[in-house]
């Protein structure tokens, strides 16, 4: 569920920068951040920059903050202010650059780290090392220049572990899991302070599935500081992946786990929202729906303008069955957000809560959920199901219509089916009044019970209600047997099993078909006709209609 851009999950902070008369409370800043307690560290660099805003090096580190905590524009002013407190710095220029590229900007993020890189002083690699975790951090990766300056940062000082760090990242991010691994690895021996390093070897473990290993990993971590937020973090991430696909009992038990370590990870760094964000997204995986709720009601009271507290809010109202609530959350997390970031479910969401409150408006909110993800119109299917179930046809048949638009499935016959079916009845239930205007509702039975047939020639009830759609189009005054064809291919459907047809579950629509056909050629093929009332008069020897038209047919057979 996190959606957080990969360039503001990585950062960019995780080395040493040149000292100054601030160094030991740079150096604490830098510390809260590499343990994701980014309220102290915010608090730490403001406090800085007030006592000594000349100093470049503060801004950039609390621009960094911010960029890992999902604030681009404070982000952009901070690298801003700093590039004015010393513009012949390299390093605001090199923040300035990753907002270009977070801002698919290439061409001006380019032109600001060649500009930081040419600012560097000699014997400081530090520039090199930023520009290239910029560049391996962004979303469209330039995995190229970032190993160009690592490998002038390398040549610079072949013992700094920070530089074996970021060679890390560029070989993960590039899939080359071997080398990823030997680089953490030869950057924690070079700095067993780097508790970093190994918290990468454990997620690279992750990644090929090897969770006893990873979680080992964690745990090395934890014995060496018990106090260190991000291993329990992992640990939670490792646990959920853990179940998915294990068999129930232990499914659930990973996910406690899970749960169990991001409570851990919450006490040990500071309570941030932008920590309590991501214990809220493992709520949702868990579907604690009452703990999402609750976890978000206290974030918004912590800070109400992260808007992604406002999809929580959302989908666990929704879940918990506070529909109105959930409809107003979305709508406030729709309102404060770039559309482009947000994803289908927040429209599934929306349109599924609307649903609840009979807001038309729902249907367009799950047609864009379709448009942003269509393997969730599946979802619909089982929603329409229910509509036609409480006899809402109308809303099941929009329902089914919206669940076809989805992937081919095993159920997408039968969704066609559905969405004729629920139409058909929409129609049949109106008053006689209400008919005249409502014959769009047969046309779309119609085409989708066609699509039926198509995808399965031998799907008889689709002939059938194709015929009993057909004859409400008919000229009532003057019918064509639009409706015969059809009755008339649901009967040799049926037919091509004999049993069928004295099977006593299709006796009434046997026995409307060939009344149906018989009707229609009374006048004009008595023969045939009587071929018909016959086969209704072997089913149901008392029938009435055919009974009494085979009398005014002369009585004979």
């Amino acid at each position: 569920m996190e959606l957080i851009k990969k360039a503001l999950q990585a950062g960019l902070i995780a080395g040493v920068v040149s000292t100054s008369a601030f160094a030991q409370n740079i150096a604490d800043a830098k510390k809260a951040i590499d343990a994701e307690q980014y309220q102290q560290a915010k608090s730490i660099l403001k406090k800085l920059i007030a006592a000594q805003p000349a100093a470049p090096e503060n801004y950039f580190f609390l621009g960094n903050v911010y960029l890992k905590t999902d604030y681009v524009d404070s982000a952009k002013v901070v690298f801003t202010k700093g590039v004015t407190a010393d513009g012949k710095d390299a390093f605001n220029y090199i923040g300035l650059g990753a907002i270009d590229l977070i801002n698919n900007n290439a061409a001006a993020a380019k032109g600001n780290f060649e500009k930081a890189v040419s600012l560097a002083p000699k014997k400081d690699n530090d520039p090199y090392i930023y520009a290239a975790k910029a560049l391996i951090a962004s979303e469209k990766p330039d995995y190229t220049t970032a190993q160009t300056y690592l490998e002038k940062a390398k040549s610079m000082d072949e013992k700094d572990a920070e530089v074996y760090l970021a060679l890390g990242d560029l070989y993960r991010g590039q899939q080359k899991h071997g080398e990823a691994y030997g680089a953490y690895r030869t950057a924690f021996e070079l700095d067993k302070n780097l508790l970093r390093a190994k918290i990468e070897l454990g997620v690279l473990n992750r990644m090929t599935k090897a969770f006893k290993e990873s979680t080992d990993e964690f745990n090395s971590v934890l014995a060496i500081n018990p106090k260190y937020g991000p291993a329990y973090r992992e640990l939670a991430e490792t646990n959920l992946r853990w179940s998915f696909g294990a068999p129930e009992a232990e499914k659930n038990a990973r996910l406690q786990a899970a749960v169990d370590n991001y409570k851990k990870y919450l006490d040990n760094t500071d309570r941030s929202v932008d920590s309590r964000v991501r214990y809220a997204d493992l709520l949702v995986y868990k579907g604690d729906w009452k703990a999402l709720e609750q976890e978000a009601q206290e974030m918004v009271k912590q800070d109400n303008s992260n808007p992604k507290i406002y999809r929580y809010l959302g989908i666990s109202a929704y879940e918990n069955g506070n529909y109105p609530a959930s409809v107003q959350a979305l709508k406030d997390f729709m309102s404060k957000v770039e559309p482009r970031r947000t994803i289908a479910w927040d429209y599934a969401y929306l349109g599924k809560a609307q649903l609840k409150t009979g807001d038309p408006e729902a249907y367009t909110n799950l047609s864009k959920a379709i448009d942003k993800d269509s393997t969730l119109a599946e979802e619909f299917s089982t929603l329409g199901a229910a509509a036609f179930k409480d006899k809402k046809y109308g809303d099941a048949a929009k329902l089914y219509a919206l669940a076809v638009q989805g992937p081919t499935t095993s159920h997408t016959v039968t969704d066609y089916f559905y969405v004729g079916y629920s139409n058909y009845f929409d129609y049949v239930g109106k008053a006689p009044a209400e008919k005249a205007a409502a014959k769009d509702l047969l046309v779309q039975a119609d085409s989708a019970f066609s699509k039926v047939n198509t995808l399965a020639p031998t799907y008889a009830l689709a002939y059938l209600y194709r015929a009993r759609v057909n004859r409400y189009l008919d000229n009532e005054k003057n019918p064509k047997g639009l409706a015969v064809p059809y009755f008339e291919k649901y009967v040799e459907v049926l037919s091509a099993k004999p049993e069928n047809l004295t099977d006593p579950k299709n006796k009434r629509d046997l026995t409307d078909a060939y009344n149906n056909i018989a009707g229609f050629y009374l006048q004009s093929n008595p023969g045939k006709a009587k071929e018909y009332l016959n086969k209704t008069l072997s089913l149901d020897p008392a029938n009435s209609y055919a009974a009494d038209a085979m009398k005014a047919l002369g009585g004979s057979k």
